[in-house]
């Protein structure tokens, strides 16, 4: 009996029913212990788990901003999901998901710091306000400064419908109502200023960054005859992981400057940019800027001033100096003649009509002909074109005011020579284009220019042998009808100018010949570079690396050849698309093993092989600085020319750290 009113009593607690009053009480034995509460586990989320800071690089995750611990949520740096577990075996479960990828592309510190610091800034940015979050203040300055750099890249003023229109769908975002931007000359002079040193700082910034930059320097003159100087860079992006160039600086100089001024001004401008020379690799010059002896002598002025060994080059792509002056000594007699008939023509208006006549109606080959007095035949070779286009217009013209240049200009010795300038020029032209290509390396560069060198070499070889001239296809036939005397005088005339370009090459780009032994940068797989295993080369390139001090080349030999043998990496290289430039930052960020192979390449990859850009800078510079608009100061100017060389649009631009950068 009192065991059924026990299992009565447990089965009322159970469905919590009331026991009746008229139940027979029961003894304390026959009543069961209260047995303890069974212990609740907590969630993951009352847990409070705090995130540990080496889970960021050890699993590549990092934690999203929140307002209170139990609302932490850990972000993946490689696919962006979220991990709400704020626990160990969560982070490691998740990181096991990607291992793959992990060992490809994120095995050294350095890229993974990078995946996670790109990864936290775009969270950032998609975490960010809507535009409105700008004050109108700082709305109205933002549209200030897209005004600013759309007028400095198209150096132009507010005279161009297409221009104007650009501007107003360019601001319209921060201020419909256009005619609240104060666009004063002072508020544009001041948002050019801005942007200009926001650049300047920006390119200081990358350059300190950078394993190794070299300079570019350019001397001209501008429309006030007052000598100036551009400085370039060139460096490698950590941001963009790419070599990019980029204009630094402009220096005025005094009328007459030496060598060691314009060392001293250029000096100076760097410091007030905040670049030092310890990862100055190179020195890249014009024949101005570079010339040796008494009255100039930067490239020594550097040299003395660097404690690492520089690369120093006479690099030049505009044609007139490719060529110098003293190859052009053979042709003197031809371009005097040229210039007394082309002046001849120019002395009279009578004869300029006359000679306009002559042409075919809407021609305008003629008037090239005329604006020009002086002959530069290496800047201007179409002119030779034109020449022998108009050649029968001008002897007729030249009959009546001076036959005995008539006679001169139909001299078949004369009629020879131009007729090898018209053939020749257009390949120098050619070489010029190509060594503009901005995707050829310094080795590439140093190829071309020697290939085109051991060409002209083997064409005065064979004049000089046979007085073979078929390779100038109408040289030859007009020769062929020619006595030998005229024959043996234009050979002549063109084995001296051939044999002193020749001798010119091979002075400039000497530097380059050191470069030739060295082709593991370019073709790292390629058997021709054996060469680079033999004892002489290798320790010349120890020797000449010795002075930097970030460059380990001790090892350089071995590394080459178990790099070589690596057929991973071979198969990397091989694939279509690959770039040398993609090829060594690869091996720079993901191999740890040969890095010191890679920063040699980086240093190779970081040299100025042209001056196209200061050239270009040189021509925005006379066009921001006219005739008609000369009075700019050297900072106004100076301002002006870098945000006109600026290539970024405004929708690419970071105008909120432009902001920042102005507070």
């Amino acid at each position: 009996m009192a065991k059924e009113l026990k299992m009565e009593m447990d089965i009322r607690k159970v469905f919590k029913q009331p026991v009746p009053e008229n139940a027979p009480e029961c003894d304390a034995e026959m009543v069961p212990e209260k047995l303890p509460a069974a212990k609740k586990s907590r969630t993951w989320k009352e847990e409070n788990r705090k995130f540990q800071e080496q889970w960021e690089t050890r699993f590549l995750v990092f934690l999203k901003p929140s307002n209170s611990i139990s609302e932490q949520v850990a972000v993946c740096a490689i696919c962006k999901k979220e991990i709400r577990q704020i626990k160990m075996y969560a982070m490691q479960r998740h990181y096991n998901t990607h291992a793959g990828e992990v060992e490809q592309n994120y095995r050294g510190e350095f890229q993974r710091r990078k995946l996670l610091n790109d990864a936290k800034t775009e969270l950032e940015r998609q975490q960010q306000p809507p535009r409105d979050f700008l004050k109108k203040a700082d709305q109205l300055l933002v549209a200030t400064f897209k005004v600013a750099l759309l007028l400095g890249q198209a150096r132009k003023s507010f005279d161009e419908g297409e221009l104007v229109k650009k501007i107003v769908l360019a601001v319209q975002p921060e201020n419909t109502l256009f005619r609240e931007l104060p666009l004063s000359n002072d508020m544009l002079q001041r948002s050019t200023r801005d942007l200009a040193n926001f650049l300047q700082n920006e390119i200081a910034e990358k350059v300190a960054a950078s394993p190794f930059y070299s300079l570019c320097l350019v001397e001209s003159l501008d429309v006030m005859k007052n000598p100036k100087i551009i400085v370039c860079v060139r460096f490698f992006d950590c941001a963009h992981c790419c070599f990019t160039e980029g204009v630094l600086c402009q220096v005025s100089l005094t009328d007459r400057p030496t060598g060691k001024h314009i060392f001293q001004s250029v000096q100076a401008r760097m410091q007030e940019c905040r670049v030092s020379f310890d990862n100055l690799c190179g020195l890249t010059a014009d024949g101005a800027a570079a010339r040796q002896g008494a009255q100039a002598e930067v490239l020594d002025c550097f040299r003395k001033s660097c404690p690492q060994k520089l690369f120093l080059f006479h690099w030049f792509v505009h044609q007139e100096v490719l060529a110098s002056k003293a190859s052009m000594e053979s042709m003197d007699e031809v371009e005097s003649v040229v210039k007394k008939c082309i002046s001849a023509v120019n002395t009279s208006g009578v004869n300029k009509e006359r000679f306009a006549t002559l042409c075919d109606t809407g021609s305008e080959t003629h008037k090239v002909l005329l604006r020009y007095n002086l002959v530069h035949w290496l800047s201007f070779n179409d002119h030779v074109q034109w020449l022998f286009e108009l050649r029968g217009e001008l002897i007729e013209v030249l009959n009546t005011v001076s036959p005995e240049l008539s006679q001169k200009l139909q001299d078949p010795e004369v009629h020879g020579a131009l007729l090898f300038l018209k053939e020749f020029l257009p390949k120098l032209a050619s070489l010029t284009l190509e060594l503009q290509i901005p995707q050829l390396t310094i080795f590439d560069r140093v190829e071309v220019i020697h290939t085109f060198r051991m060409t002209i070499a083997d064409i005065v070889q064979q004049l000089q042998e046979n007085r073979d001239f078929s390779v100038f296809s109408e040289l030859s036939g007009f020769l062929g009808c020619q006595d030998e005397s005229v024959q043996r005088k234009v050979g002549l005339a063109v084995t001296k100018y051939l044999r002193i370009l020749s001798e010119d090459l091979e002075n400039c780009f000497s530097e380059g010949n050191f470069f030739r032994q060295y082709t593991f940068v370019t073709d790292p797989f390629s058997n021709s570079g054996s060469g680079f295993l033999a004892a002489d080369r290798l320790t010349a390139l120890r020797d000449r690396l010795a002075s930097f001090a970030s460059l380990d080349v001790r090892n350089l030999q071995y590394l080459l050849v178990h790099m070589r043998n690596n057929a991973r990496m071979k198969t990397y290289f091989s694939q279509p698309g690959v770039t040398v430039q993609q090829f060594w930052l690869k091996v720079y960020l993901s191999e740890d093993t040969y890095r010191p192979l890679a920063k040699v390449a980086f240093l190779f990859l970081s040299l100025f092989s042209t001056t196209v850009l200061c050239e270009r800078a040189f021509s925005a510079l006379h066009c921001l600085k006219g005739k008609s608009q000369n009075g700019l100061t050297d900072a106004n100017l100076e301002s002006s020319l870098l945000v006109s060389q600026e290539t970024r649009d405004p929708a690419d631009f970071p105008f909120q750290e432009l902001l920042n950068f102005c507070r």
